[in-house]
């Protein structure tokens, strides 16, 4: 799903050969990755990963990006690929082979294994219903979102390139022909913002656009109003500028290249204003950080310095960067949102971590899971809470059994199978507290979740949940698991909460 970004690596053999003659600088190891390691993004120490997995996986991949091995291809590729690959080595053999037996001296042979949750029981709180596609698809739900106010739901499917609306009961009301896999949509009054990411799977190229779909009464035209983006993934809209006019923010998360900027509409054209020029934005959310009464730009990187940013808005479409959080290469951040998890009238940062697609048969990884920051009002961290969950991809904290504390669900995409349907998703009460306690939800086992969305769909009071099924993807998943999320045809699972 993405690329792990780490400075060092080898051939396996070399590596082997040459490890012990190398070993009269490994007290520089530490030093030099402290110089080399941390360029671009945080420094990965030596247990983030196994020792096999740097050896055998990490390390080979990298060797191209120091310019140690040439990639064979890179005279092919355009100009600004070209650039990822240097032509000329960013440190020495000796640099390269202290750094490598710094880290393989160093690393754990298994990474600790998160303990087994204690499970209550299954949940009364939701009802399950299956929504299906028809005979011949093969689920990949890349989008599911509520529209509460007018009762309806949208998924996206990532094979056909379309969008279907459903009503609050799951009858299908119309298919949407976008053209490619949609990854979100921005509801603006009669017009609904789509991005189109051209390609589903890891891509440079800008092939994917900003499809309006205009809306009069129950029908609709589909016009592509921004093109040659490079695998957009969000889209927000906001007036940022002050014009009166809204402003779309997009997501170009890429690959290798991408970037994060919004488009200001002048006249018949949209004029870019860039925020970042990195690739891995993984979604924003618009809010006022630091009071002072306009709009910020909060982000979610990946790719090469991952972590939590945020943009503040200094007035007539000017921002400034800071930094919230960061987190090593390693680590997967798959999403965050704004919730007052404690209740006590201040909004914190849930942050889930469980992105684990880059390598053929992954280590589980024992820092996966959510994550709660509590911040003071300078955005800075004040308090973490974490709650391990392998392969997390999402988590919502809502008051779901109206007790008059916060819950959390949560679910994966990269699960621990062998652990039973627990570990694909999972429902805690009174979470975050001494009290919390952990339940299973129905038909856990019956999608691989990718992506959800939380509102009152059916407008009693309560809140109710969407989950996407994306059937196919990497990690350590059976063929008899994958067989029967694909053969099961069901896109979406649609959580309605029976508290009310």
């Amino acid at each position: 799903m993405r690329r792990v970004f780490l400075v060092g690596g080898a051939l396996t053999a070399l590596l082997c050969g040459m490890l012990s003659l190398a070993a009269h600088v490994e007290d520089d190891g530490k030093k030099l990755a402290d110089r080399y390691c941390q360029t671009c993004h945080v420094k990965p120490l030596p247990e983030h990963l196994d020792r096999s997995t740097w050896l055998t996986k990490v390390f080979p991949m990298m060797r191209q990006y120091i310019g140690l091995d040439q990639n064979p291809s890179r005279e092919l590729m355009p100009h600004d690929l070209q650039a990822m690959y240097p032509s000329v080595p960013t440190m020495t053999e000796d640099e390269w082979f202290a750094v490598a037996n710094w880290y393989i001296d160093n690393a754990p042979e298994e990474l600790p294994s998160t303990p087994m949750p204690k499970v209550t029981g299954p949940s009364t709180v939701f009802e399950a219903t299956p929504v299906f596609c028809d005979d011949a698809c093969m689920p990949m739900t890349i989008l599911a979102r509520f529209d509460a106010l007018s009762r309806r739901f949208i998924t996206a499917d990532a094979m056909s390139g379309s969008m279907n609306v459903y009503s609050s009961a799951g009858k299908i009301l119309t298919t949407i022909a976008i053209g490619g896999p949609v990854s979100s949509i921005a509801i603006r009054g009669s017009t609904w913002y789509v991005t189109d990411m051209g390609k589903l799977l890891p891509h440079d190229s800008a092939v994917g656009a900003v499809v309006a779909v205009q809306w009069k009464g129950d029908t609709y035209t589909v016009n592509r109003i921004i093109d040659s983006l490079r695998r957009p993934t969000h889209i927000s809209v906001e007036d940022f500028n002050g014009d009166g006019s809204d402003d779309l923010l997009v997501c170009e998360f890429g690959n290798l290249l991408g970037r994060l900027g919004w488009f200001e509409r002048r006249g018949k054209r949209w004029l870019y204003h860039e925020l970042v020029a990195q690739p891995g934005a993984i979604r924003t959310e618009i809010r006022d950080v630091n009071g002072d009464g306009r709009k910020d730009i909060v982000v979610l990187m990946a790719q090469a310095r991952e972590g939590i940013f945020v943009h503040i808005n200094k007035g007539k479409g000017r921002f400034e960067s800071r930094e919230i959080i960061t987190f090593p290469p390693s680590y997967g951040s798959s999403s965050f949102s704004f919730a007052d998890v404690d209740r006590d009238g201040k909004d914190d940062l849930l942050v889930t971590a469980g992105d684990n697609g880059d390598y053929l048969m992954p280590p589980y990884k024992p820092y996966h899971g959510s994550y709660v920051f509590r911040l003071d009002k300078l955005g800075r961290v004040t308090d973490t809470t974490f709650r391990p969950f392998d392969g997390a991809y999402g988590a919502i904290v809502r008051d779901f059994d109206l007790d008059g504390l916060q819950d959390m669900l949560s679910y994966s995409y990269f699960p621990r199978l062998e652990r039973g349907d627990f570990d694909l998703l999972r429902l805690e009460t009174a979470a975050f507290t001494p009290a919390v306690t952990m339940w299973s939800l129905p038909m856990a086992d019956r999608g691989r979740w990718l992506v959800s969305d939380a509102a009152d769909v059916d407008g009693d009071g309560d809140i109710d949940v969407l989950l996407g099924n994306e059937s196919i993807g990497p990690g350590r998943i059976t063929e008899e698991q994958s067989a029967g999320w694909r053969q099961g045809r069901m896109s979406a699972l649609l959580l309605i909460n029976k508290t009310r």
